[in-house]
């Protein structure tokens, strides 16, 4: 007998990343449940920072200029020398994916946003107040026992789970996964603020041994500061409402600003051995826990939901097989890795131990402003690990192209009216195939009746931001112009390319070719790759 499901998929956990992915599953027309055990989402500060990368998935989640519309977009950093000097600087200028790299945020109010977008549509039951207790997974679906409100029992039958429940989820318990990695023993004071008395728009970094802090601006007259606690120093003391107000006035004008939280935490760099069984899979928190030195935390999250959404909504709605939900983790497990070491990595730098360690890195960076190479690197945040799977969803063999994998650039393109719009608006929710080349749309003429096995797949021709399109070609086919030179710097320059993107913007597929049995042998690869996933 066939299971009779309340949903296509049950969201454990409306924090940002579990949010994010009851957005992207609704705007899909996906059913969804979205199960949370407090009343309302979020009231007190969390985390601050949201980069391009999630703000490409807002933009994905059709929500991006509500979001924008509470957020200091494009803020950088500076390191402060032990003797008050600035050694270092980090205000990244580049904008491949569409938006600014680094921008200040207040999460309860991107919650409140998320929450507020799940009101269009009609296929997401939100259950705020509902209690998750435990799970039964079968070969046909999930059954989910909650509680309600009132106390009783409640049962939901969902073919999926994603498990956003936390640090402390009892869902990757249950599917018997273990964190592993590390917990830091140095602990950090966290005092945010309604409002601050200091203008300086960049976050500053003092690293200095005596006491490490980070000062960091936010939307709207909001500001954070973040004090390391030395040994002996106990939870207490240090966030005693008179020690705060010392420690304030030791690094600004603040020390008499009201104070929304004091928090001492402690920090972790800890990732799940297993993402998922067959029917669950963990993410944000529940999957890995990041240093916040980098401000990548929350961004994981989201890129964990932008991955696992449009995989899900493409297997429940029959569009691919269920085997395209074996690449989750092997895809963003790495990165996520990868971030973590980097958040690792910067706090070894903001939080010095000696005076002469502190010294010989300081140095080392003040050197670096005499090699232009290295200087650019660390000021356009070029140490960053870009978003990059090596095994997944995807053809590996690109022919030396070098995009498979990568995350695709998002340029502004001209339309043939001189109308501009950012690339990702004209690609859909869906898959895209990108011509990219000066003879992009013969290119793309030459794939019109060329069947690549892929569901609801938009074609786009990408001139060169130095070439016209093209007036006399199709007018059916969509051709454009690059504006911003995002794939030209990218390509190796004088190829042709075809690219196949998928909905989380990441190449699935690439190859140079422009005539019909080279386009016909590419997309009898991609069919190949299709099937590999049923």
């Amino acid at each position: 007998m066939m299971m009779s499901y309340d949903c296509d998929v049950a969201v454990v956990g409306a924090g940002p990343t579990g949010l994010t992915l009851a957005n992207l599953l609704g705007k899909a027309g996906v059913n969804v449940v979205l199960v949370e055990r407090n009343e309302q989402t979020v009231q007190a500060p969390r985390a601050v920072s949201i980069d391009d990368e999630s703000l490409r998935t807002m933009q994905a989640a059709g929500l991006v200029e509500q979001v924008l519309a509470d957020v200091a977009i494009d803020y950088g950093y500076q390191y402060i020398s032990t003797g008050n000097q600035v050694f270092a600087q980090v205000e990244p200028t580049s904008r491949e994916f569409g938006w600014t790299k680094r921008n200040a945020f207040d999460q309860p109010v991107l919650e409140a946003t998320l929450h507020k977008g799940l009101a269009r549509y009609s296929n997401v039951a939100q259950l705020f107040g509902h209690t998750f207790e435990n799970v039964k997974e079968d070969e046909d679906g999930v059954t989910l026992l909650v509680r309600q409100p009132d106390g009783a029992a409640r049962t939901i039958t969902a073919r999926y789970v994603a498990a956003c429940d936390g640090a402390r989820s009892p869902l990757r318990k249950i599917i018997g996964a273990q964190l592993t990695g590390s917990t830091y023993r140095e602990r950090w004071l966290i005092v945010d603020l309604a409002q601050t008395n200091e203008r300086f728009r960049l976050t500053r970094v003092l690293c200095n041994p005596a006491r490490p802090t980070i000062c960091l601006p936010g939307p709207d007259g909001k500001r954070r500061y973040e004090f390391m606690v030395h040994n002996g120093e106990s939870d207490e003391e240090i966030s005693a409402p008179e020690k705060v107000r010392e420690l304030m006035a030791m690094f600004g004008p603040d020390a008499d600003a009201p104070v929304v939280r004091r928090q001492v935490y402690t920090f972790h760099a800890r990732m799940a051995d297993k993402w998922n069984t067959k029917r669950i899979y963990l993410g944000g928190d529940a999957a890995h826990l990041t240093p916040p030195f980098a401000g990548q935390g929350m961004n994981s999250g989201v890129r964990d939901a932008h991955n696992l959404a449009w995989k899900l909504a493409c297997v429940v709605k029959g569009e691919l097989g269920a085997g395209l939900l074996d690449s989750y983790q092997k895809e963003r497990a790495p990165h996520a890795w990868s971030l973590i070491e980097l958040a690792v990595n910067i706090g070894k730098v903001m939080m010095p131990t000696s005076r002469p360690q502190a010294f010989l890195v300081q140095s080392a960076f003040k050197l670096m402003r005499f090699i232009p190479p290295l200087h650019a690197y660390f000021a356009q945040m070029k140490y960053k690990p870009k978003p990059f799977y090596k095994a997944g969803f995807l053809l590996a063999n690109d022919g030396g192209l070098n995009v498979v994998g990568r995350m695709q650039p998002q340029p502004t393109v001209e339309r043939l009216d001189r109308s501009r719009v950012k690339l990702d608006e004209l690609a859909g929710d869906g898959f895209a195939l990108i011509a990219y080349g000066e003879n992009a749309q013969e290119t793309l003429a030459a794939c019109a009746d060329v069947d690549f096995g892929l569901p609801r797949l938009a074609r786009i021709a990408i001139n060169p931001h130095y070439m016209n399109i093209d007036r006399r070609a199709d007018p059916s086919l969509v051709a454009v112009r690059e504006v911003d030179e995002l794939f030209e710097n990218r390509l190796p320059r004088g190829r042709e390319a075809l690219i196949v993107i998928r909905p989380d913007r990441y190449a699935a597929a690439a190859a140079d070719v422009t005539d019909r049995a080279g386009i016909a042998g590419f997309a009898a690869r991609v069919r190949e790759l299709v099937k590999s996933a049923s």
